[in-house]
């Protein structure tokens, strides 16, 4: 056998391999739970957008309901507790992950289901109240999710696991926004009962924890580490045994040690602008889409049919091109041309408002915006993933996971005054603007890498 052949075999075998791990029943799962990670995403981006769209609510007041979501952007608060606090009798029967996560999914469709029983109109802190506890449980269930996920997958699990669970987030997205507006259209059912049917999806979400076996807990290297020398410090205070003892040891290795080692990281800072702004300009702009779509004229089924419909597997096949653009040029620089499209893609909303009503144009911007938003969320979710620390995963995928949502729920929150001061043209056109940060940060990493790569290489270092 030739040299070319044995190449051309080995590729082969692992082309193969890549192939299969995507059919293993834990990997499987993992898109269900990522499905229902996005019914809450779903239903207050999706259907409640949808829904206040169409009453009479000023811009201001939309803006602000679903600020409603911003418990997202600070998930990280209360990680170290559900990494660490056993529910009671709960944890018994089903073991910490699946506790958490099964009771976080019950109180979501609770909470799905009784928005729908609301009136933003009549009493509208009622509605946001409720809007809030869907972020809140929504949030806790993401993390006990990126856990379970990371610990239930082997290494070579979990590029594929972080595929399949970013699909299904975003075609429960996607099925909120169509869904909806098929559903209120063609059959026009009360909004009560459309809800109840929404909350009815997160029994999706149930099947799959139950079906996954609780994930065995491993203690890394470094947190045994930690612990040892935690426990000298704790004897040089002269700290007697304990409860006492006990407490400072679990709030220093749940709550202190994941943020200080991410602190003290040279360039921290870099990652943390990083996360907050590179998809700024386009969580602004997809923040009023449904707004700006019915406001130009669209018909909501051709909103449906000619713009969300080809969104659906503009997404779909951009998150496909994502994984495998990062696997073809590396992922920095796959960050820097999902940046630099989501860019652009926003400059076409501004192309649309001089267009008009045009169904295939329409059509070409939303195909476009979600190509490029799922290539982006692909690349993104891979790089932050990388940016953990694996004795700490939990805790600082939650924190940086909460900045990006900083982005998505609070600093597009005032996008709707935008608009108001300048037009829908023109907010597209600083949207776009917003983006530039992210690519410009994007250099300032790739130099930070640089560096270090100097500075590790002995033979650079005398140069």
């Amino acid at each position: 056998m030739s040299h070319t052949e044995s190449q051309a075999e080995t590729q082969e075998k692992s082309s193969g391999k890549a192939v299969k791990v995507y059919l293993k029943p834990t990997v499987i799962a993992i898109l269900f739970l990522g499905f229902s990670s996005g019914v809450p995403y779903g239903v207050l981006t999706g259907a409640l957008s949808y829904w206040v769209s169409k009453i009479d609510l000023s811009p201001s007041e939309i803006s602000l309901l679903l600020a409603a979501g911003f418990p997202y952007t600070i998930k990280f608060l209360w990680s170290p507790i559900i990494d660490q606090v056993k529910l009671p009798i709960l944890h018994r029967l089903l073991g910490q992950r699946r506790s958490w996560l099964i009771l976080s999914q019950v109180l979501l469709a609770g909470s799905i289901m009784w928005l729908g029983f609301t009136s933003p109109l009549e009493n509208y802190s009622q509605t946001y109240m409720v809007a809030f506890l869907i972020a809140l449980f929504g949030a806790t269930q993401d993390i006990v999710i990126d856990g379970f996920r990371i610990e239930v997958l082997e290494d070579d699990e979990q590029a594929a696991g972080a595929a399949l669970y970013i699909y299904g987030y975003r075609i429960a997205g996607i099925v909120f926004s169509i869904g909806v507006i098929y559903i209120y259209n063609l059959f026009e059912i009360d909004w009560s009962l459309l809800f109840i049917i929404g909350s009815s999806t997160m029994i999706v979400g149930v099947l799959a924890a139950l079906f996954i076996s609780e994930p065995k807990h491993k203690e890394t290297e470094e947190k045994l580490k930690i612990q040892k020398t935690i426990e000298k410090i704790l004897k040089e205070k002269q700290i007697a045994e304990g409860k006492f003892k006990e407490y400072i040891g679990w709030i220093y290795m749940s709550v202190i040690a994941p943020f200080q080692e991410f602190l003290t990281r040279r360039g921290w800072f870099v990652f943390l602008l990083f996360a907050l702004f590179y998809k700024l300009g386009d969580s602004m702009a997809l923040s009023l889409q449904t707004r700006y779509f019915l406001s130009l004229g669209f018909d909501d089924l051709v909103i449906a049919n000619s713009g969300k419909l080809v969104g659906f597997w503009a997404l779909l096949a951009g998150l496909a091109v994502g994984g495998w653009l990062m696997n073809k040029v590396g992922l920095w620089k796959a960050l820097l041309i999902c940046a630099v499209l989501q860019l652009v893609s926003n400059l076409s909303f501004s192309a649309l408002y001089i267009i008009g009503t045009n169904p295939y144009f329409l059509a070409f911007t939303m195909g476009f915006e979600n190509f490029s938003t799922g290539m982006g969320a692909t690349v993104l979710v891979a790089y932050l993933s990388l940016l953990c620390n694996r004795s700490f995963t939990v805790t600082q995928f939650a924190l940086l996971s909460a900045i990006t949502q900083f982005t998505v729920k609070i600093l597009s929150a005032p996008s709707r005054y935008i608009v108001e001061a300048t037009g829908w043209f023109w907010f597209f056109i600083i949207t776009a603007v917003l983006a530039v940060p992210g690519v410009l940060l994007l250099f300032w990493i790739k130099s930070l890498e640089t560096f270090d790569k100097k500075q590790s290489d002995p033979a650079n270092s005398e140069t």
